[in-house]
């Protein structure tokens, strides 16, 4: 992909083929920075995992620890939970992907891991397995803390894996509202709807920027494709959108002349 002058110079971006992984366009895609909520990708796989690992269903409840609540209770970002409370692991997971809940990424952990520390290494594991070398997490959320670092590539690979693995996982990060009790938020991905997008998860921190996971699916006469962009670091949530948009479009673009080139080869 021939990128035109990039109005965001500290974006970092990648677009890939969710199936075979051929990377279709890339812009200083292995640069360490913060990866924000995209960090919930992992927490997200991982939750998976032990679902199906150790004997918990995603029908399991759990009762809310007090310490999970006042924990992020000066965030933006979280699903409105009340210390005492009992919920389902299910409505946990949409907590977390729809809006990004950070206490439903505690939460979480506690229940499936004992603490938050234990659930981090298990992301770090994982990650180990998977091959992100430019990977480590610190914390469960993506709040910034020093060490928390991802690339743009690795979180493209991550968010290729959950797809692989968990499939599922669209039906929730399509959903464009979410409520629990009195709480309710939108989906802050905008972009949900447009042009075969159905998600996958939004991030923003001050050291991050306006950060997006992003995955269309389309149908060509010849094939079903489904891309990834993964965008870190853009000034505005506006510019964010803009150049995703423009990514996918130029990504299946490629592979619809690449479809020509070979129909005629």
């Amino acid at each position: 992909m021939s990128l035109p002058a990039s109005p965001i110079p500290a974006l970092s971006s990648i677009t890939v083929d969710a199936a075979t992984l051929h990377i279709l366009q890339q812009h200083d895609a292995r640069l360490l920075r913060a990866p924000a909520s995209l960090t919930k990708l992992m927490t997200a796989h991982v939750a998976y995992e032990a679902i199906a690992r150790e004997g918990h269903a995603w029908t399991h409840s759990t009762v809310i620890d007090a310490r999970d609540v006042h924990a992020v209770a000066a965030d933006e970002t979280r699903m409105g939970l009340v210390p005492g409370e009992t919920i389902t692991l299910g409505h946990l997971l949409e907590g977390l992907m729809v809006v990004s809940g950070n206490d439903a990424a505690l939460a979480l952990a506690r229940h499936l891991a004992g603490s938050e520390a234990a659930y981090v290494q298990r992301m770090n594991d994982t990650a180990a397995r998977m091959g992100l070398r430019d990977t480590h997490f610190v914390s469960v959320s993506g709040i910034t803390t020093p060490g928390h670092v991802s690339t743009a590539h690795d979180m493209a690979m991550l968010a290729a894996r959950l797809l692989a693995d968990h499939p599922q996982v669209l039906a929730i990060t399509a959903q464009r509202h979410f409520s629990h009790g009195t709480f309710c938020k939108d989906n802050q991905n905008t972009l949900l709807g447009s042009e075969g997008i159905d998600g996958l998860k939004t991030g923003y921190t001050r050291a991050a920027g306006f950060c997006l996971a992003a995955t269309a699916c389309r149908d060509s006469e010849e094939a079903t494709h489904r891309l990834i962009n993964i965008t870190l670091g853009a000034p505005t949530r506006e510019a964010r959108n803009a150049w995703v948009q423009q990514c996918l479009q130029e990504g299946f673009a490629q592979l619809q002349r690449s479809a020509a080139i070979s129909a005629r080869g």
